[in-house]
């Protein structure tokens, strides 16, 4: 492949991965608008009845009342989504811890170690987003049936280049099989569409991926 199709390659799949990213965003804006403008309108409406209720009952009716609201409002608190990664105002920093926490632990990893080296350059907003699509397709292609056991996800940003580090491990004495075999060659081809170095454990059925994203001048600190 020529050195211009290999950089055409990676803009493609650096697009692919931003679109990935804000396909999610507007997702969760679409959910997010559906909860506000039905059952948590429904919710209080039904409260705000209750309470007018209550008042005209006598003190032990009015206490099962109470009981009744404190159990809708924590229904109601459960409803509640999340702070989205990329509202305006949140720093790259934010953004990532985020992403990270909503999106990878307990959905594809049951439980996530992140490093982030990025406050002295820190990454644009399309560079956070290709590093949580690389970190969420490769998790999602690992195995889309079993999460791993724990992940290491360690981020350094300079002025030439944004590093992406993944580290993942299986439950306690999982040793390579067929199935591992398997994976490996679905990762190998995902890794190599995304720019990724994968590099299987050859003790165990653990895998690590590393990918270096150049930046140009004008994206450090912006």
């Amino acid at each position: 492949m020529t050195q211009s199709g290999t950089a055409g390659d990676a803009r493609v799949a650096d697009r692919l991965m931003f679109l990935m990213i804000a396909l999610q965003e507007r997702a969760n804006r679409a959910l997010v608008e559906e909860l506000h403008d039905g059952p948590m309108q429904e919710l209080t409406g039904i409260l705000l009845s209750l309470a007018s209720l209550r008042r005209g009952l006598p003190a032990e009716a009015a206490a099962q009342i109470i009981q009744i609201e404190t159990r809708l409002r924590d229904a109601a608190a459960a409803l509640h989504r999340p702070q989205p990664p990329f509202r305006p105002g949140n720093g790259p920093r934010q953004m990532l811890e985020l992403g990270l926490t909503q999106r990878v632990e307990g959905v594809l990893v049951d439980r996530l170690y992140t490093s982030l080296d990025i406050d002295v350059a820190p990454p644009a907003l399309a560079e956070v987003a290709v590093v949580l699509a690389t970190v969420q397709l490769l998790l999602q292609e690992s195995d889309p049936l079993e999460r791993p056991a724990r992940a290491l996800v360690a981020v350094r940003s300079s002025a030439e280049h944004v590093e992406l580090a993944l580290r993942v491990a299986y439950a306690d004495g999982f040793r390579p099989d067929a199935a591992t075999a398997g994976r490996l060659e679905r990762l190998r081809q995902v890794a190599d569409v995304l720019g990724a170095r994968l590099s299987p454990d050859a003790v165990t059925s653990a895998w690590s991926a590393a990918v270096r994203l150049p930046r140009a001048p004008s994206q450090a600190g912006g």
